[in-house]
């Protein structure tokens, strides 16, 4: 069964480092030999990524530099970019995509990892009951009663049709909530608050979708050292965290003093942590054995 890794790149340097943690995973946990990584990405980042054919490469202008509604809240391009006629026509090639962002890693367990619905993390933006009552107010106004599955993750695995759906849903609540609660309004976090919009759009495109064929909790596991990776890890986020393996601390130089060979890479944090420091050319020389 074959799947396709779904990432857009933005032209921002640490993004682009980000993603060569996300590539450097796929190198080791053999997820390569039933996948291709799908990279959205903008025009001026397509020859800083790495010259593998297992990329499929796609160039695409930022929907926020075109879209005048759209200005200042580029995290549009994450969803937005992903649902171009081009990129669904190449996730269509495959019997089942991850959609998620560039700071994540997979792990071996998602190689053999078969999805009938979709599967998802957990998101964390929808702890106060203002918010709840919004999203539940939104979702009856536009024709279907919440369920009250709220905290619907930011990154997504199932069938290339499942997703591809959900990504059309969620860009069309994304413009709804844009329209008819953000137009003239920024609130605040953790309240209503248009800062986290796409991840509002992300539970109300599960409701209106496939509400009876998800999980959640399977992605987008914390990066922490005190779990161990095992068969029930399929996915780590470098979530914003100060907690080890926090990419904010080892871009600070927190960790300079810890060797590759004192890194428990059977821990959460010590996988990120490793593949991050790894050597690409000596991962792929491994993988080849």
């Amino acid at each position: 069964m074959t799947m396709g890794v779904l990432v857009y790149i933005d032209d921002k340097e640490e993004i682009v480092d980000e993603f060569s943690w996300l590539y450097k995973s796929m190198i080791f946990s053999g997820l390569f030999a039933r996948a291709r990584i799908i990279a959205v990405c903008h025009p001026n980042v397509v020859h800083r990524l790495p010259a593998d054919e297992r990329i499929v490469v796609i160039p695409s202008q930022p929907y926020v530099d075109t879209h005048a509604e759209w200005a200042g809240y580029g995290y549009i391009n994450s969803v937005a970019n992903l649902c171009d006629a081009a990129v669904v026509q190449e996730c269509r090639k495959y019997d089942v995509l991850l959609k998620t962002d560039c700071d994540t890693f997979v792990t071996p367990a998602l190689v053999e990892f078969t999805p009938t619905g979709l599967c998802f993390g957990f998101g964390g933006y929808a702890y106060e009951e203002q918010v709840r009552r919004k999203l539940s107010e939104c979702s009856l106004r536009w024709g279907f009663p919440h369920a009250g599955m709220h905290n619907v993750g930011a990154s997504v695995l199932g069938p290339s049709e499942f997703v591809c759906n959900f990504l059309d849903a969620q860009m069309d609540f994304c413009n709804k909530l844009l329209d008819e609660e953000f137009r003239d309004f920024q609130g605040a976090w953790p309240g209503w608050c248009k800062n986290v919009l796409t991840m509002y759009a992300g539970e109300l495109a599960v409701r209106r979708t496939y509400p009876q064929q998800c999980s959640l909790g399977l992605l987008d596991h914390l990066p922490y050292a005190s779990r161990a990776l095992g068969s029930d890890v399929l996915h780590i986020h470098a979530w914003h965290t100060d907690q080890y393996w926090s990419k904010h601390q080892f871009r600070a130089g927190k960790y300079a003093d810890m060797a590759p060979g004192d890194i428990d890479m059977r821990t959460l944090g010590g996988y990120c942590h490793g593949l991050v420091v790894a050597d690409v050319e000596e991962l792929k020389a491994k993988a080849a054995v």
